[in-house]
């Protein structure tokens, strides 16, 4: 099984348009960070009065005068939490770990990988497929479920291996360019962001095995990425129609519940008397969401590998 893996990780480092994938799964993530970093660079009040004239002094006279109204505890320093708060608005927000975490460039970073590598496991089966490769593989290894998992396991430990690679390279920068800013971060900032990209690794791993797996069941790059399509269309009618309790179901809800630990969404309708439309979709509920979808994803495609014939 070790060499059957070998030979499937040297398939991968040969194909073009897989390094063009992995390679866009370092670069993106660096022009991300770099954006955040930049944009997260506070500007002093002498540059926002420059930028927007006497707005600024007039904002934070009247924020000093009603500090409830501005959200700024009245028993703090005023006039420090006001000047903070006024900078804040205007675009000017400090770097943040836990904000970058939970909707910034933590989730955008990992969605972009396992969107990446679900292409790479589209791409890599289907190859095989187009070309009829398979045919030769098999003559060398007849034993079709040992190739089948070979395959499996090296299209997830290279989404895995990037994945965590770049993650903690991502916020171990922001972190790092946090600590020379002299910012203060919430506690445990750091040991949460590095939880993330551990569940984000797993993510994007299993988003390249899901690619993989739907190739090898239909035997067709366009099928796959044709039923990917329109699984994200009819998840956006559904919403869009206004069919209460849908968003529940999308895979970016559960998505973000994942990476995030929850996610928040509102209803209209009423349920047995409860008309709070605020409803969540946590962690446990995402990764029963997305266990069932891939498992039954591979077990049809292996069950259909072993059976059908191969043209």
């Amino acid at each position: 099984m070790i060499a059957l893996l070998r030979v499937e990780l040297d398939r991968l480092r040969w194909r073009r348009a897989v390094l063009a994938l992995v390679a866009l799964g370092v670069v993106v993530p660096v022009i991300i960070f770099v954006g955040t970093v930049l944009t997260s660079q506070q500007k002093s009040l002498a540059e926002l009065r420059e930028e927007f004239g006497p707005n600024i002094d007039n904002n934070i006279s009247e924020c000093q005068a009603r500090p409830r109204q501005w959200g700024v505890d009245p028993g703090a320093d005023v006039a420090a939490a006001c000047t903070d708060r006024i900078r804040a608005s205007y675009g000017n927000q400090p770097l943040n770990l836990r904000e970058q975490r939970e909707a910034g460039s933590g989730p955008a970073i990992i969605a972009v990988l396992a969107m990446l590598m679900l292409l790479l496991g589209t791409t890599f089966a289907g190859h095989d497929w187009n070309t009829g490769s398979i045919n030769n593989q098999l003559l060398f290894e007849p034993r079709r479920q040992r190739v089948w998992l070979a395959k499996l396991a090296a299209v997830g430990l290279v989404g895995g291996v990037l994945a965590l690679a770049v993650l903690v390279a991502h916020w171990t920068g922001l972190h790092v360019a946090a600590s020379l800013r002299d910012l203060d971060q919430p506690p445990h900032a750091l040991g949460a962001a590095y939880k993330q990209a551990v569940l984000g690794t797993a993510l994007v791993a299993a988003a390249g095995v899901l690619g993989y797996a739907l190739t090898m069941l239909l035997r067709s790059t366009v099928a796959t990425l044709g039923v990917l399509f329109a699984s994200g269309f009819l998840g956006i009618v559904s919403i869009a129609v206004g069919f209460a309790g849908s968003e529940r179901f999308m895979p970016w809800s559960n998505f973000m519940a994942f990476v995030v630990g929850r996610y928040t969404y509102f209803v209209d309708s009423c349920f047995e008397g409860d008309c709070n439309p605020e409803r969540h979709v946590d962690r446990a509920d995402s990764v029963v969401y997305f266990l069932v979808i891939l498992g039954v994803v591979i077990v049809a495609s292996l069950a259909t590998f072993r059976s059908r014939d191969v043209p």
